[in-house]
C-alpha cells in the first residue's frame, strides 16, 4: 500500500509539466481514455514482473499502454503495448500472461473507477477533466457491482457527496495520517484527497 501511495502522490501532485498519456479502456465497443492504472498496483506488488522499467516510479513514465475492457459486468484486460525501436506500438501482453484467452480477467481489482465518455475539457485541470457524460463502476474483485452515470452538474454534486461520506469513514483518517507521515501538508491532504476522492473511496456511498 506504501508504495502505491507513493506513486499516486508523485503522479497527482507533481506532474502538471509532464506529458500524460492515459491507458484506454473498451467499453460497448467504443474506446475511451483510462486514468485508473490497475497494473501498476500489480507490478508495485510484484517488481520483478514489471515488463518495461519506469524510471522515476510515477505513472507518467510507466512506458506503456494498458487496454482493458469492462464485458458482462466483469473488468479485463485486453493487451499492453509499448513503443519500438521506430516509435511504433507493439504488443508485449505475453510478458504478462501466457493466457491465449482474448481477455484475462483483473480479479485483484477493488474500488470505484471514472470514465468520461463525452467531451474532455481541460480548462479547469490538466489532469483530471471534466466531463459531460460521466460512468461510474464500483468494482470488487474484477466484477461490477454497481453503475451510475451523470452529466457535468449531477457528477459535481456526486463528488461531494462522495468526499462527505468518506470523511467520516476509518479508512479516510487511515488514510490522512500516511499522507501526512509520507511529508504531505496538513493544508494540503484534504485538497488532494478530494481532487482524488473516487480512488481513495473504493465503495459507491450512494444509496440505491
Amino acid at each position: 500500500m506504501y508504495k502505491i501511495l507513493f506513486v499516486y502522490l508523485v503522479f497527482s501532485i507533481h506532474v502538471f509539466s509532464q506529458k500524460y498519456q492515459p491507458d484506454q479502456i473498451l467499453i460497448n465497443g467504443k474506446q475511451y481514455d483510462y486514468r485508473f492504472h490497475h497494473l501498476e498496483q500489480y507490478f508495485n506488488y510484484y517488481p520483478e514482473k514489471r515488463i518495461v522499467p519506469n524510471k522515476d516510479s510515477t505513472i507518467f513514465h510507466r512506458n506503456y499502454i494498458a487496454y482493458y475492457e469492462i464485458y458482462e459486468n466483469e473488468l479485463f484486460l485486453r493487451d499492453i503495448q509499448i513503443k519500438d525501436d521506430y516509435n511504433k506500438l507493439k504488443s508485449v501482453r505475453d510478458k504478462f500472461s501466457f493466457s491465449k484467452e482474448e481477455r484475462i480477467l483483473l480479479r485483484w481489482v477493488n474500488g470505484v473507477v471514472h470514465i468520461g465518455i463525452g467531451v474532455d475539457d481541460f480548462s479547469k485541470d490538466s489532469l483530471r477533466p471534466s466531463n459531460d457524460n460521466n460512468l461510474f463502476f464500483e468494482i470488487q474483485r474484477g466484477k461490477v457491482k454497481r453503475k451510475l452515470n451523470f452529466g457535468k452538474e449531477e457528477m459535481r454534486i456526486f463528488k461531494k457527496f462522495q468526499w462527505n461520506k468518506f470523511r467520516n469513514t476509518e479508512e479516510y483518517s487511515l488514510l490522512y495520517q500516511k499522507l501526512y507521515d509520507h511529508g504531505l501538508e496538513r493544508s494540503e491532504i484534504d485538497v488532494h484527497i478530494f481532487n482524488n476522492v473516487f480512488y481513495y473511496s473504493k465503495r459507491i456511498f450512494l444509496q440505491k
